[in-house]
């Protein structure tokens, strides 16, 4: 067999001087030629090495055939079915495997050579390792297939449009804003956003003009009409401009994003300010810091939200995504936090909170709260500690005691010092049982301490602007002891610490 395939190959070189003959033992692609049952006549030493053979002479003498360079079997069965058809084929793309069954991919280019009759004897042709630019090419559809999906998916809506102010792209979400059913409908019937979409035609100027100055805008709020249903809504901007290799523009893209219920929610902020300036001095303060502690966390989640659909677009590393949706992530539960407190003391005043009493295990819930509250103590390197040994089973709530519980152990760590200590204590008699929460912080001065636990009081240390916090938790608390037949008690030694104590009716075995 090796005879034979020496002899066909000097066969099909005959003629051909050494150095063509070493351009083509060296050529940068594998050379090859068959016969018409796919055995390998000849291969250079490209094409050996390539599929993982030291020499040519290796892979003639592995009685290497067609078929078996091929990962599918069909692919070998339409490149031999296209050669004999159009006589040769180029750039034909497969799988093949190498000599330990690893795969690359790679380009071939075949011709069919035949006899003085006509008749077809074999084949000659070259393959060439194109796995990276296959695998390049891979990861560069699944990009923009990423970023079609993206944009498909994005709440805000997304768009590019020409100079002139025509239309050219939309997303679902900017096509829905607008009211229609598809983005081809929009297309079709924006002809100038200027005079079809702001309210006052004059805002599309102002943002003109922006744009054009800075080349870019950022949060540009402006009343526009809904296209197809002319409703009226408020929108905020973000675009830039995208500009050709000379600088010169060629169109405009941004965002947009509904804001009307921002908007109203201002409106009814404003008109909740002005009642709000009439209430007492007390509640005023409460509400000024109130607008503080919102903001603080909307802000971030705005901003973090622009960057990462900014930077995505430029490629953000994965893990810069994950940090950023993090400070989202605990931003919202920041709000939800301040909203719950709000609505539970609405619902304290208005005589609308109910707590369901039932038996309740002291020393399971001073556990559970402790967990919970344990990330929050790590980013402070405090020390928790329980005491459970006079734990006992209580009359309660237990969701409303391990919200009280979780309102007393936050606060001790808020106002705790770097690496402090918090403990967490239970003492029983024979009637009740008092849960009490110690911290090492700034204490409370004296004069402050009969107004713990009443409403929109905080104690927010001056010197650490970090701290974040409403008033409410300790009022919350306070009422709902009271209304599971309990009471809270506050000690305090400004400059060295504060024990809260909330003492509840200890549950009796009959």
């Amino acid at each position: 067999m090796v005879a034979s395939s020496e002899t066909s190959a000097s066969v099909i070189f005959a003629g051909i001087d050494s150095r063509l003959r070493d351009m083509v033992e060296h050529a940068g692609v594998g050379l090859y030629a068959i016969d018409i049952q796919g055995r390998y006549l000849f291969v250079n030493r490209h094409f050996a090495e390539m599929l993982g053979y030291a020499s040519p002479q290796d892979c003639l003498q592995a009685d290497l055939q067609v078929l078996d360079i091929f990962e599918d079997p069909n692919d070998r069965e339409i490149s031999r079915e296209r050669c004999l058809r159009e006589q040769h084929i180029v750039d034909f793309l497969f799988k093949a495997k190498r000599q330990d069954g690893s795969n690359l991919w790679v380009s071939e280019n075949c011709s069919v050579i035949r006899e003085a009759n006509g008749e077809v004897s074999g084949f000659v042709g070259s393959i060439a390792d194109v796995t990276s630019y296959v695998e390049a090419t891979e990861k560069l559809q699944a990009a923009e297939l990423d970023f079609r999906r993206f944009v498909e998916r994005a709440p805000e809506g997304i768009y590019r449009s020409s100079l002139d102010g025509k239309q050219l792209m939309a997303n679902p979400a900017l096509v829905k804003l607008n009211g229609y059913d598809s983005e081809e409908e929009q297309l079709k019937a924006v002809k100038d956003i200027s005079l079809e979409w702001y309210v006052d035609p004059k805002r599309r100027e102002q943002f003109i003009e922006r744009l054009e100055k800075d080349g870019f805008v950022e949060n540009f709020e402006s009343e526009i009409y809904a296209h197809k249903t002319r409703e009226r809504i408020w929108i905020s901007e973000n675009a830039y401009i995208v500009r050709d290799d000379d600088g010169k523009p060629l169109f405009y893209e941004g965002t947009v994003r509904d804001i009307t219920e921002k908007k109203l929610s201002e409106r009814q902020l404003r008109k909740a300010l002005h009642t709000a300036e009439e209430a007492d001095r007390a509640k005023a303060r409460f509400l000024a810091h109130m607008s503080h502690e919102l903001r603080t966390p909307l802000n971030a989640i705005l901003g973090f939200s622009d960057l990462i659909r900014k930077l995505v677009t430029d490629g953000m590393p994965p893990e810069k995504i994950v940090e950023y949706s993090t400070d989202i992530h605990e931003s919202g539960k920041h709000l939800l936090d301040l909203i719950n407190d709000v609505l539970d003391l609405s619902r304290i005043e208005s005589d609308a909170m109910k707590v369901e009493i039932e038996p309740v295990d002291t020393k399971r819930a001073m556990e559970t709260a402790i967990e919970v509250v344990r990330p929050m103590a790590l980013q402070k390197s405090i020390d928790l500690v329980l005491e459970t040994r006079g734990a006992a089973f209580v009359v309660a709530d237990p969701r409303r005691l391990h919200q009280c519980l979780l309102n007393l152990l936050s606060n001790a760590i808020k106002f705790s010092h770097e690496a402090g200590k918090v403990t967490l204590k239970a003492e029983a008699t024979d009637i009740d049982v008092s849960l009490g929460v110690a911290d090492e912080g700034m204490g409370i001065p004296k004069e402050l301490l009969p107004t713990i636990g009443q409403p929109f009081v905080t104690l927010d240390d001056p010197t650490d602007k970090a701290q974040k916090g409403t008033g409410l938790g300790l009022t919350i608390t306070h009422s709902l002891a009271k209304l599971m037949n309990g009471s809270m008690v506050v000690e305090s030694t400004f400059g060295e610490g504060t024990c809260v104590t909330i003492t509840l009716p200890r549950f009796i075995r009959d």
